[in-house]
């Protein structure tokens, strides 16, 4: 003797279709934001040393203690690159912020 079972399916006709739909529509947002990050890291890879005022690849970097700063070495340009927590340390070391002050000036002469 066999038993037989029924199934039955919710929803709308189509229903598997929406499901498919959804899944692809997630699947594609997981590879646009992967794509994203990829393409964000290959251009920090890239412009590792690229001064982001000037563009030029003139990125010099100063040390003074624990603080490191990087300073464009454009003589046109100078801006100075700061790490995150790097101006907080700068600031706690007065010492520190005239020795920074002082290297940069010496590229310039």
């Amino acid at each position: 003797m066999s038993d037989h079972v029924k199934v039955y399916l919710k929803g709308k006709p189509g229903h598997e279709d929406l499901h498919f739909k959804d899944e692809d529509a997630k699947l594609i947002r997981r590879l646009r934001e992967k794509n994203r990050e990829d393409a964000d890291r290959e251009y920090r890879k890239n412009h590792a040393d690229h001064c982001f005022r000037c563009g030029t690849k003139s990125l010099v970097e100063i040390e003074r203690g624990d603080i490191k700063i990087d300073i464009c070495a454009n003589e046109n340009c100078g801006a100075i690159h700061l790490d995150p927590g790097e101006l907080e340390n700068i600031l706690k070391d007065e010492k520190a912020v005239k020795g920074i002050r002082k290297s940069f000036l010496s590229i310039f002469k």
